[in-house]
């Protein structure tokens, strides 16, 4: 069947409510209170409220701060019903994804599917690309979903979406001036503490290799790992950032050219799971012994490392707490509540083998 059965949320059929009341002449130009539509309507105001941001951004009425809201359509055949879908967007396509996304976005539809909701996943690499406005008004105006969901999201992509004013988290970090709710492992705190971690086993030479591509989740991992050492009171730091382009061929020449300085660097923090493992192997090809001759971090966790010998350090997310976090926060934007513009969560450390003793 191409239609199931499904429950429409509370505050649709509000706003549905709302919609035929003001089509029918019963308020003028203006809306009453929340209060009193919550009474009039027999739900709570948090409905009212959600229902009054849906037909805000269908142009039926206008909010003014500290002011009732204005009706400024009323003709039925201008007003569209509210959605009650939200949508995914991604560059990857499912089968594609990793463990983590594919289980973050199963977890999200069973609790958006809970309150009412349906979660459509949009893959594809246009709205990622040049014609970006163009790509993602006409996205818009096609779908015009309850709220926009962004993983991987570009800089560009979040300054859009957050000139619009339309309902949109982030998954992942939010750029510099872009003020969307996101949700994201703390990357910050995780560098810190792994320059902490180096330092106490002795290190002194410190690099962090991260992604050329520079996403916004690896801007606050630079962040943090500069901090932690300008922060430290340990003498003759010497710690740098390191860039390649993804590519296997690329991270290994980088290493090779970091391996080969006088004075070579003992420990490396390396951010995604995929590039750690590039990163060791080239290591052990090359003689060089871990954690005996470089300690190795992996800023990040993905199943497999579990079969990688030496295990490797790494942080490790719960899966869980990332999808519910992330669930209550799609709802709050969906009920046009505005969440706090970050939810950071703090991975737990494991030293696994390739870190070395205290």
């Amino acid at each position: 069947m191409n239609r199931l059965p499904r429950k429409i949320p509370l505050s649709v059929q509000t706003s549905i409510a709302i919609m035929e009341e003001i089509a029918i002449g019963r308020w003028d130009q203006w809306l009453p209170g929340e209060h009193e539509l919550s009474s009039l309507l027999h739900v709570g105001r948090r409905t009212v409220r959600a229902a009054l941001e849906q037909l805000r951004r269908d142009g039926v009425v206008e909010c003014r701060s500290g002011k009732r809201r204005k009706i400024i359509r009323r003709q039925p055949a201008d007003i569209k019903p509210a959605s009650s879908r939200a949508i995914l967007l991604t560059p990857v396509p499912l089968h594609l994804m990793s463990p983590f996304s594919i289980f973050l976005i199963d977890r999200l539809r069973e609790q958006l599917g809970a309150e009412g909701y349906l979660l459509d996943i949009h893959a594809g690499r246009d709205t990622y690309r040049t014609r970006l406005p163009q790509q993602l008004k006409k996205l818009e105006e096609t779908l015009r979903p309850a709220a926009w969901i962004l993983t991987q999201s570009t800089a560009p992509m979040q300054h859009w979406f957050a000139r619009c004013g339309l309902p949109c988290v982030l998954v992942g970090s939010s750029y510099p001036g872009v003020a969307l709710p996101s949700v994201d492992f703390d990357y910050a705190a995780v560098c810190r503490h792994a320059v902490g971690q180096f330092l106490a086993r002795g290190h002194r030479r410190i690099v962090l290799l991260n992604p050329r591509s520079r996403a916004a989740g690896d801007m606050k991992a630079e962040e943090g790992f500069l901090q932690a050492v300008k922060n430290t009171s340990t003498p003759n730091v010497e710690a740098t950032i390191d860039y390649h382009d993804g590519t296997v061929a690329n991270v290994r020449s980088r290493l090779d050219v970091l391996m080969r300085l006088k004075e070579r660097p003992t420990a490396l923090l390396v951010s995604r799971a995929h590039h750690v493992v590039t990163v060791l192997g080239h290591l052990l090809v090359n003689k060089f012994r871990v954690p005996a001759d470089v300690a190795v971090i992996s800023r990040d966790d993905d199943s497999y490392l579990e079969s990688i010998v030496p295990l490797p350090a790494r942080y490790s997310g719960n899966p869980e707490l990332f999808a519910s976090a992330l669930s209550r926060v799609v709802l709050e934007a969906i009920a046009g509540r505005k969440p706090a513009t970050e939810h950071r969560l703090m991975p737990k450390f494991f030293p696994g083998q390739t870190l070395g003793n205290l």
